[in-house]
């Protein structure tokens, strides 16, 4: 994705907020493990879903590349071995959570309209 965008990894590391070394060491597939917050990042920079990356086009068949979470440099990939059920979960929970937030910034704005 990041080649695709003309990006160099210098570049994406300053919008992830993140050193180039560590986009450098996710791309190569050395990190086992990404932040939730960090692929949060990817996908609103990037304007995916996070859904995206959980596509079984993506998954994770390689071999050589089996510890690799996310791959930026080339196809998206996400090394995925959780049950379908906790990944619908977390789904809904997020869904849930966009409610919540839609409702806090309903009733603060009512508030702000009521004070003044």
């Amino acid at each position: 994705m990041r080649e695709s965008n003309r990006l160099s990894q210098n570049e994406l590391a300053e919008k992830l907020d993140i050193s180039q070394g560590q986009l450098c060491k996710i791309e190569s597939g050395m990190v086992e493990k990404i932040d939730f917050l960090l692929i949060n990042k990817i996908c609103d920079f990037f304007n995916v879903d996070f859904q995206y990356f959980l596509n079984d086009a993506f998954s994770q068949t390689n071999q050589e590349n089996k510890n690799s979470a996310i791959s930026i440099f080339g196809n998206p990939v996400v090394y995925n071995n959780l049950p379908e059920n906790v990944i619908e979960s977390i789904i809904k929970n997020q869904e849930q959570i966009t409610k919540l937030i839609e409702m806090q910034n309903t009733l603060l704005e009512s508030l702000h309209n009521y004070t003044r």
